[in-house]
């Protein structure tokens, strides 16, 4: 991933650029962030992700989980989390324009991204709002999470998710989150 302006853009300017083909951009710090197409091991932990989240959320209907949906942070901010989850208080049937504010929780899959990108996003994600972030990194089989305070703790394929204040009694083997990868 490599920043593809160096003029710093505000959310409004963003909004105005031409979507390049095959690529998603997001706007992280000012900078527009250009991300390739992902390959199988990112889409295949992107779709366990979002199967997973939403048989919990069809139990437990506290919100709705979204798959790359852009989100207005701040005047130069607006990144688009692999998956996400936005509680019902926080959905106004009948809007308009991209969500504003964090998701509730954001769920990253690592693939290309370098690593100052992915912490300012996990930083962006958490100083606005975000109950939680899950970064996932299929090739390791390795998931982190981080509270809203920031603490993060690693979770290995062999133990189990559990503990998300944001989802009670949600409980899902790390292994689930990375089959078929």
């Amino acid at each position: 991933m490599a920043a593809t302006t160096a003029a710093l853009l505000t959310v409004e300017e963003f909004q105005e650029l031409p979507q390049p083909e095959g690529q998603r951009i997001e706007l992280i710090q000012g900078e527009v962030v250009s991300m390739p197409v992902a390959g199988y091991p990112h889409e295949r932990t992107k779709a366990n992700f979002t199967s997973i989240l939403n048989g919990w959320v069809a139990q437990n209907p506290i919100g709705v989980v979204f798959a790359e949906t852009g989100f207005v942070l701040d005047e130069h901010d607006a990144p688009i989390p692999d998956v996400s989850l936005v509680l019902n208080h926080r959905l106004v049937p009948g809007s308009k324009g991209p969500l504003t504010g964090a998701p509730d929780l954001a769920i990253e899959v690592v693939s290309s991204e370098t690593a100052s990108h992915l912490e300012s996003k996990i930083d962006l994600y958490l100083a606005h709002g975000s109950r939680a972030v899950l970064v996932a990194y299929p090739e390791q089989r390795v998931l982190r999470v981080y509270d809203a305070s920031g603490v993060s703790r690693k979770l290995e394929s062999h133990q189990v998710l559990e503990g998300i204040e944001l989802l009670p009694g949600f409980s899902v083997p790390v292994s689930a989150i990375f089959e078929g990868v």
